[in-house]
């Protein structure tokens, strides 16, 4: 019971987490990351009037707290009852990353948006969902029930598509935060694509169900993420308001979740691979 317990609390982390990004999102896109200049506190308080932009800044560090303890209360429970080193590590580098997250986020404030702390903050934040996507899936019952015998070279692929989404998320958070870098972007864009629908098509032909649900979602995603690529460098503005505000966070939103489903696509693989070896 206790480790159904877990698994829940671990998923409804990762669920709640991705909303934070979303939020997150918002608030770059409306201008609205220094709405609130002061940091814990907001105008000195807990709860201000939330109109304008703070509705958007005040409204991100709300959500962002409750990911930040139920991180940590991961990070303690999994610590005092997981036997696993790598689980054990996993949590512990999610606890002290969300603190470090929260730290970079009242920096950003405090000194006015530092291009290189926004990039930072942007970048553990979509780490930090995969952290919980990680967690969630190790404490499944599906993943206890398997073989702890790596196999298989299904997700080595995975991997190498992790990898290019994460260089791609940076030259991301680089562009969204300097505005510069679009070349670069671009070029990162066409190799994220050929990575993720490399994925999705061996992950048809060579998975197992599991695997080709994921495939199938993997390859909607990153095709609908090319036309919000597009949607949002044509809308493209400092302080966007309405629809416009939320293509660029629609596109900053599902390349997240496309990294954390190619995340649970190469875990998913290795298990897999290791029960195939196991048989």
């Amino acid at each position: 019971m206790a480790a159904v317990t877990l698994h829940r609390l671990a998923s409804f982390s990762a669920f709640f987490a991705f909303f934070v990004l979303f939020a997150g999102g918002m608030v770059t896109s409306t201008g609205s990351g220094l709405a609130v200049p002061d940091w814990p506190l907001s105008y000195g308080q807990w709860m201000p009037p939330m109109v304008g932009g703070v509705l958007f800044e005040h409204g991100h560090r709300m959500i962002a707290s409750v990911v930040a303890a139920l991180t940590c209360i991961l990070a303690i429970w999994i610590h005092l009852t997981d036997t696993r080193r790598w689980m054990r590590r996993l949590s512990l580098a999610a606890g002290f990353g969300v603190l470090l997250q929260a730290v970079l986020g009242g920096v950003t404030v405090l000194y006015g948006l530092p291009p290189q702390v926004s990039i930072a903050h942007a970048v553990l934040g979509q780490s930090l969902f995969c952290c919980l996507i990680l967690i969630a899936q190790g404490s499944s019952s599906w993943y206890l029930e398997t073989s702890e015998t790596p196999g298989g070279t299904l997700w080595k692929k995975g991997r190498l598509a992790v990898g290019i989404l994460f260089v791609q998320l940076v030259l991301g958070a680089i562009l969204r935060h300097t505005g510069t870098g679009l070349a670069s972007h671009l070029v990162g864009a066409f190799l994220a694509f050929w990575a993720v629908s490399r994925v999705a098509y061996i992950g048809q032909s060579d998975g197992g169900p599991d695997i080709q649900i994921l495939s199938l979602l993997l390859m909607l995603m990153v095709l609908a993420q090319v036309f919000l690529g597009v949607g949002a460098f044509l809308g493209r503005s400092d302080r966007a308001i309405g629809f416009i505000a939320l293509l660029p966070t629609a596109h900053q939103a599902l390349g997240a979740l496309i990294l954390g489903i190619t995340v649970l696509w190469t875990l998913r693989a290795h298990r897999i691979g290791a029960v195939e070896k196991a048989q």
